[in-house]
């Protein structure tokens, strides 16, 4: 019994490309290459008059009239079943990012052989996999961390610098009055910063505020 081919999109603007990589992913049995285009605009109207949608479309991103960006943000929206895998000679941070939430599911260097991007697309038909190539996923990583970080610094610094005097204040066992006094403001401002504190910090009362201080070492 035959087993149905995996149906590929290759568009890229250079021809020598598409024709290449058509050629070399039509030796194996299990894809066959349902056509090619030389741009996003080109990929969006073949798609609208294919009889039959590819499985997986491998995009460049930079090409005239709708770059690949923009050609797998529209691809997503109009054919949710297709998969999307850039294929690219970009490995920079922005352009990774702006691919991921454009639609696609994968990032490979087109100095990947081959067989690494054949495997590539068994990996996204198969198993759901999300392939990109080793320096894209260092890449992807590093963003992950910074963004890590990023969100632990904003967390760490939800309150401001006169909310956490306020705070502080509350640590140290000063009423409402006393914390006015030392902060030469009037007791009404501090009950005001007060509730905006319990508000960023999710909690409903100083004892909650002052435990979650202590919890991440804020007056360490």
């Amino acid at each position: 019994m035959s087993v149905k081919p995996v149906f590929v999109s290759i568009v890229d603007d250079k021809m020598p490309n598409r024709v290449s990589l058509a050629q070399k992913i039509g030796q194996y049995e299990d894809f066959e290459v349902a056509f090619t285009a030389e741009n996003g605009l080109d990929f969006l109207s073949k798609m609208k008059a294919a009889k039959t949608l590819p499985d997986v479309v491998l995009m460049d991103i930079d090409m005239p009239e709708l770059d690949g960006i923009g050609a797998v943000s529209a691809g997503f929206q109009l054919y949710p079943g297709v998969h999307f895998v850039m294929l690219t000679v970009f490995d920079d941070d922005a352009k990774i990012f702006e691919a991921i939430k454009s639609g696609a599911v994968g990032y490979l260097l087109k100095d990947e052989k081959v067989e690494a991007i054949a495997d590539s697309l068994r990996q996204v038909i198969n198993y759901g996999g999300a392939p990109m190539s080793p320096r894209i996923a260092r890449k992807a990583l590093q963003m992950l961390s910074g963004a890590k970080v990023e969100i632990k610094q904003k967390e760490e610094n939800v309150l401001t610098e006169r909310e956490m005097e306020i705070l502080q204040g509350l640590i140290n066992g000063s009423d409402y009055k006393n914390i006015a006094d030392q902060l030469f403001i009037s007791p009404y401002t501090v009950r005001t910063h007060i509730t905006n504190i319990y508000k960023k910090l999710h909690v409903s009362n100083k004892a909650q505020a002052i435990s979650m201080a202590n919890r991440k070492g804020w007056f360490k």
